[in-house]
């Protein structure tokens, strides 16, 4: 069983193999054939967010960004904080 951050890693690369696929559909003009998509790993199949909620409990969403977390838990930055 690979570890949580193995999980992401190979989430990541995945997502980044999934993103370079659908440039190459665009740049070709979304002409027929479309490019072969990377297999979906079994492995990350269930993969969760994980990330400790406020009840301590793992975080059970399954809508992962790039980082392999969820939009409550991994989104953008909501900007510089005052002080």
């Amino acid at each position: 069983m690979k570890s949580p951050k193995q999980l992401r890693k190979l989430w990541r690369q995945h997502h980044e193999a999934y993103q370079g696929c659908m440039h190459e559909l665009a740049e070709r003009e979304h002409c027929y054939p479309p490019p072969n998509r990377p297999p979906f790993p079994e492995e990350l199949r269930g993969l969760t967010c994980g990330a400790k909620t406020r009840a301590g409990t793992p975080c059970k969403r399954r809508d992962l960004y790039l980082s392999g977390r969820c939009r409550l838990h991994g989104g953008l930055s909501t900007g510089p904080k005052g002080k």
